[in-house]
């Protein structure tokens, strides 16, 4: 199953909440035995949004805008330079720098940084040297399809990074946001499952290194969770109108895969293709 939107990277836990329906009869997942694994993939699509968020904004002193070396298109991803603060002019009103917003595939994405020093002072741009903590506030809003899928997303992030100043090896991100998806996934037999989902993202300290140089390989988070907690609602078919709780909390650990739980059930999520797959 494809990601929804391109922009998107980490341990889930699942919590059971009450049914909308019948709640004497077999267990939901009993009913949609797919659900367990479908709200992992969404989870996963979630998370990988996430940690490039987190892993772009690591190479600052590499891109252009802040005078350093030309940034090479896989550190920018398609669309990302738009938001080179050269294009976000500074908003004295807010503290911020405020960029445009673009439309890429489908999905329309807003974007803004703020920057301080040790001092706790606003800076109107980031210094490599001096600026001590950066913010980053996104929005994805949008739909897309792909071959056996179609979704909505409504995606927001409220990210910060600590530990910037100086030479620094590694920044550690803490924050919040929310995911609004509504997704339809058919199946080689033909089925259809349809879920809406309302989500409210935590990420507590998750660190990310900071490569040495623009041409410095993967670096992939070395701690820290994202946890997820999720309304899904059962959209169409004889369960339509059911709703479940899950809380989705996702751990890294430095490698190229992460774990994700979902009650009982464990994934492990490639961070390099952004697929889960069960763990043995």
């Amino acid at each position: 199953m494809k990601t929804l939107i391109r922009f998107c990277a980490l341990t889930c836990a699942v919590i059971l909440g009450a049914c909308g329906k019948d709640t004497t009869g077999p267990s939901i997942d009993q009913l949609v035995p797919a659900l367990t694994s479908d709200v992992a993939q969404i989870a996963a699509d979630g998370m990988a949004e996430d940690v490039d968020v987190m892993r772009e904004p690591v190479f600052f002193p590499f891109m252009p805008f802040f005078g350093g070396a030309t940034a090479t298109a896989s550190f920018d991803g398609p669309g990302f330079g738009e938001f080179r603060p050269t294009n976000c002019p500074f908003d004295a009103a807010t503290g911020r720098l405020v960029c445009p917003t673009i439309s890429h595939f489908g999905i329309t994405i807003t974007r803004s940084y703020a920057f301080w020093d040790a001092a706790n002072a606003v800076q109107q741009a980031y210094d490599a040297t001096t600026t001590a903590k950066a913010n980053i506030q996104t929005s994805f809003t949008g739909t897309r399809s792909g071959d056996d899928w179609s979704g909505s997303v409504d995606r927001g992030k409220d990210l910060t990074a600590t530990g910037l100043a100086g030479a620094e090896t590694q920044r550690t991100w803490n924050g919040t946001g929310h995911d609004k998806i509504t997704r339809s996934h058919v199946t080689d037999a033909g089925e259809t499952r349809t879920y809406d989902l309302d989500c409210s993202v935590t990420v507590q300290d998750v660190v990310v290194p900071v490569p040495t140089s623009a041409t410095s390989g993967p670096h992939f988070p070395l701690s820290g969770t994202i946890t997820r907690t999720c309304t899904v609602t059962i959209v169409g078919g004889p369960r339509d109108g059911t709703t479940v709780t899950r809380t989705a909390v996702v751990t890294f650990n430095g490698g190229s895969t992460a774990t994700l739980t979902i009650g009982d059930k464990t994934f492990t999520i490639d961070l390099t293709t952004r697929r889960r797959f069960p763990r043995p």
